[in-house]
């Protein structure tokens, strides 16, 4: 079915929903819309909110408008204290995710993003990428190539942190700006499968030219030894 979707004074037309999938997926069309991520979205159908795992009561209509709160500015995040922790003072999920640290965390599913995922992870694997990644400083963050290493450094920093699995929300924005082939979507509006080769091929196209060997080294690629 098609909706239209409120967002203060802009009103997104004809998006498609699905609600055989999860209301995810759909959030995950209105952050591409907006630039509002899911977790900051209030989306109201008939009244009430819309949930992330499941559609509950509010069960949408075929051309219905629906009201969506939220702010896609940046969100200032302070920077973390030095202050030592102990494994017995960490609240009890944390303790439960702890292992979690020596792997990275996993990945959600946002829609047919597993071909994504398996790629990121298998990225997150080779220990010389992931060092070329925190020692990684865009030199022009608008140039395309250089804000997919970013977004690749920032989502691996959070992995390497550990805990509960990460909506790569924004690495799968800034890889669809780049590779437009990875936004295709089906008639009935679904983003589309895509392969795995193909993702890790243009991922590693877009790293190549940004994460270049210690200092000191020639002018090698990080990413060539994988």
């Amino acid at each position: 079915m098609k909706v239209n979707v409120k967002w203060g004074k802009e009103v997104f037309s004809d998006v498609d929903l699905d609600t055989t999938q999860p209301p995810m997926v759909f959030k995950s069309q209105l952050f591409t819309l907006s630039g509002v991520p899911p977790d900051r979205q209030k989306v109201l159908i008939k009244g009430g909110q819309l949930k992330d795992d499941e559609w509950g009561k509010q069960q949408p209509k075929d051309g219905m408008t629906i009201m969506m709160m939220g702010s896609a500015d940046e969100i200032k995040v302070e920077a973390p204290t030095n202050a030592p922790k102990f494994v017995e003072d960490l609240p009890e999920e944390e303790q439960n995710t702890l292992e979690t640290k020596a792997y990275g965390s996993g990945l959600k599913n946002l829609g047919n993003t597993c071909y994504m995922n398996s790629t990121l992870q298998c990225l997150y694997s080779a220990e010389g990428l992931k060092q070329a990644l925190q020692t990684y400083q865009a030199s022009a963050l608008s140039e395309p190539n250089a804000k997919l290493a970013q977004a690749a450094r920032e989502l691996f920093a959070e992995l390497q942190r550990g805990g509960e699995p990460l909506s790569p929300f924004k690495f799968l924005l800034t890889m669809r700006q780049r590779f437009p082939q990875f936004a295709q979507q089906t008639n009935e509006g679904l983003y589309m499968q895509q392969d795995a080769e193909e993702c890790w091929t243009q991922v590693m196209y877009a790293l190549k030219e940004q994460l270049k060997v210690g200092q000191g080294s020639q002018e090698g690629s990080a990413v060539s030894r994988y």
